[in-house]
C-alpha cells in the first residue's frame, strides 16, 4: 500500500463526507491560495484528516504525504494535471457513490 491508496482509501469513506474539500483542492489547483502569515507557517496547502499536501506552484506539482507518521508512507509527487485527473474521479466516485 502506497501514500496514494491511503489517500483514495480515505477520500472514499463513506461516514466522512469530503466533495467540498476535494472542490477546494481542485480550484487550488487553478488559483495559487494567498499566503497566510500564521506562525508557524502551515507546513501544508491542504489537509485532511490523515494526509497533507503541499502545492508547488512554480513546478506545478503536488507532494502527498502521510502527516499522522511520516515514516509510515514516502511522500509521493505528481503533476497537477494527474492530480486533477485524480480528484475530478474520486468526485465522480462520491457522487455516484460506486466504489
Amino acid at each position: 500500500m502506497s501514500v496514494l491508496d491511503s489517500f483514495v482509501d480515505e477520500m472514499l469513506q463513506p461516514e466522512v463526507p469530503k466533495r467540498v474539500l476535494i472542490d477546494r483542492m481542485i480550484r487550488g489547483l487553478m488559483i495559487e491560495k494567498p499566503p497566510q502569515f500564521k506562525v508557524p507557517a502551515p507546513k501544508y496547502t491542504f489537509e485532511s484528516n490523515l494526509h497533507g499536501l503541499i502545492y508547488d506552484y512554480q513546478k506545478q506539482q503536488v507532494t502527498l504525504s502521510y502527516k499522522v507518521a511520516s515514516s509510515v508512507y514516502d511522500d509521493m509527487e505528481m503533476s497537477f494535471a494527474t492530480f486533477r485527473a485524480l480528484l475530478e474521479g474520486l468526485a465522480v466516485c462520491i457522487r455516484t457513490q460506486k466504489w
